[in-house]
């Protein structure tokens, strides 16, 4: 299942891709929850649906109610801009140097564990929205990224059970301060000032429950700027594949519900101008566009 938090007008709603056509899974689950559940209060964001146990059950019992009430024709939603599919995690970690020949191109060898490091939550945006370029920055960079969504608390996780904690995936484009990175790594300083301006990172359009990825290391991974290809490659080459992430994450810190683990970027890193449409487009998920300004 492909959700999506939504808004029209002044309202915010959950969405799920059905047949090409977006419904509005809020209602749909308002109307089952007045029937059987006697509630009247049902989640507008994808957020509050991690609360609920056991989610991908709950979520086909409900498109099974929608189905059988004859209610998809009610529920369709042609007008409505898409917001991020997590809004508020508690933190975004994002892995460095994940696929070999980035590495190499940033002058480096493969790591010998996993190397990561945070984005700032306010600098999350969803699709076609759009990324601000500050003028005084020499260099920005789109970073096209597998981003995993956590189901669950996580915490001391082994590789072999880390599957359980993936709640699904989604896109992350990692954008860069190139520049100012490199001169912060110079010095030894922590590059996250680079990575954290405002806008500098896109989500979206969709989180895809992990039931609906057949293999999430067997994706094709593209970044696009102006419809030309910059980087292309699999998420079979991730160096650290997702159970070892996990693990090796939750070694450190307590992963929590809706948390956003952007797993790496491919080569061919490149820099971007205003004016430029960036496409980020993932095998399975789709694709996230934003327009730089």
């Amino acid at each position: 299942m492909k959700l999506l938090n939504c808004q029209s007008d002044s309202e915010k709603f959950i969405g799920f891709l059905f047949e090409n056509k977006v419904l509005n899974l809020t209602k749909g689950i308002q109307i089952f929850s007045v029937i059987y559940e006697n509630k009247i209060k049902s989640p507008v964001l994808i957020e509050e649906l991690l609360e609920i146990e056991n989610l991908p059950l709950y979520l086909e019992k409900i498109v099974l109610f929608i189905k059988h009430h004859n209610l998809i024709n009610t529920l369709i939603t042609d007008t409505f801009k898409i917001l991020p599919p997590i809004i508020r995690p508690s933190k975004i970690i994002a892995l460095g140097r994940n696929y070999l020949e980035h590495a190499k191109e940033t002058g480096y060898s493969a790591p010998k564990e996993p190397i990561f490091f945070s984005k700032a939550i306010s600098s999350i945006i969803g699709h076609e929205d759009e990324i601000v370029y500050p003028n005084w920055l020499t260099r920005v960079d789109p970073e096209v990224e597998l981003g995993i969504v956590i189901g669950k608390k996580a915490k001391n996780v082994s590789e072999e059970t880390a599957m359980d904690y993936v709640l699904g995936y989604t896109i992350v484009n990692d954008v860069t301060a190139r520049d100012m990175q490199t001169e912060d790594l110079k010095i030894a300083n922590p590059w996250f000032r680079s990575k954290s301006f405002d806008t500098f990172c896109p989500i979206g359009p969709y989180l895809v429950l992990k039931e609906q990825i057949q293999d999430p290391h067997n994706l094709r991974i593209e970044l696009r700027v102006n419809g030309t290809i910059r980087q292309k490659d699999n998420t079979k080459n991730l160096i650290f594949k997702i159970p070892q992430i996990i693990s090796f994450v939750t070694q450190h810190m307590t992963l929590e519900p809706g948390d956003i683990i952007a797993t790496g970027t491919p080569s061919g890193i490149a820099p971007i101008k205003p004016g430029d449409v960036i496409e980020a487009e993932i095998e399975g998920i789709g694709i996230l566009k934003n327009i730089v300004v």
